[in-house]
């Protein structure tokens, strides 16, 4: 083998061998464990005309926590910001509002 192919080879080999510990070391935690259904969105006005929206969510463990996330959109400049609810059990409601002159234009969950 030529010194270059013989390089190469050992470059290609340490690459091969650090990639298979990176993924080897890649915590238990990161591979998705709940698989989320939702009930449909709430829509809701507040005090003072505030947009909000709720979900209730159901992972499949006990355990499982989510919130709700919304994307709002402010009517005076058209700005898209968002807003996230409090991170609740399984089968809880968790639920966001938008600031005072903002309008839902986006809801997803956030599996935690």
């Amino acid at each position: 083998m030529t010194p270059v192919k013989q390089i190469a080879t050992t470059i290609a080999t340490a690459i091969a061998s650090v990639s298979g510990l990176l993924f080897a070391a890649a915590p238990a935690s990161a591979a998705p464990t709940a698989i989320w259904t939702c009930n449909a969105p709430q829509y809701m006005t507040g005090s003072g005309g505030h947009a909000g929206v709720s979900l209730q969510c159901f992972g499949t463990l006990m355990t499982d926590k989510f919130n709700t996330a919304a994307t709002c959109k402010r009517l005076d400049n058209g700005y898209e910001y968002r807003h996230d609810g409090p991170i609740v059990l399984t089968g809880q409601t968790s639920t966001v509002w938008c600031d005072l002159g903002a309008r839902i234009v986006h809801v997803a969950y956030v599996g935690r």
